[in-house]
């Protein structure tokens, strides 16, 4: 946690460097998969200590490069409602990870337990990389959707 706290200030300052979607990339691939195998193949704290620093330096890149797309992509008058139904979601689904982490080892065990759910984290942090629409991050534009024009804006209900 603190890797990722003093990342985030740092990849901030000089963020813009770099091309979004490599960095992104690279750092959901590292943050992704390997703690869960390190847990479950390690009985000490140290290496899963190790491990969590590496991932959170590779986290602090994370939350700045996404809140920068969604100010980018996201219209102004739409924003609130966007964030919001963003930040829902996330604390919606929450306590049901914890429910199916606790039957999962209740059911197959923790070592078990921690690969597969290593192996479903390790499937979606691979979505960057399967679908070319995660390249925009980058702010380019298709040729395809350069050709018809930039998008509507949605506009919330007209007011009298």
């Amino acid at each position: 946690m603190a890797a990722a706290a003093g990342e985030a200030p740092a990849f901030g300052a000089v963020g813009s460097r770099f091309r979004r979607w490599p960095v992104f990339t690279i750092a959901i691939l590292i943050g992704g998969l390997p703690r869960f195998v390190v847990a479950a193949f390690t009985n000490t704290i140290a290496p899963l200590a190790v491990t969590m620093a590496v991932e959170g330096l590779a986290f602090g890149v994370l939350n700045p490069a996404m809140a920068t797309v969604t100010y980018e992509t996201v219209p102004e008058e739409l924003r609130s409602r966007v964030l919001s139904a963003s930040t829902a979601a996330v604390h919606l689904v929450t306590p049901l990870g914890a429910l199916a982490a606790g039957f999962l080892v209740d059911s197959i065990g923790l070592p078990c337990t921690l690969l597969k759910v290593g192996g479903v984290y390790l499937l979606a942090t691979l979505c960057p990389l399967i679908f070319p629409v995660w390249k925009q991050m980058d702010g380019t534009v298709s040729p395809h959707d350069s050709a018809q024009g930039p998008p509507p804006r949605v506009s919330g209900p007209k007011q009298a």
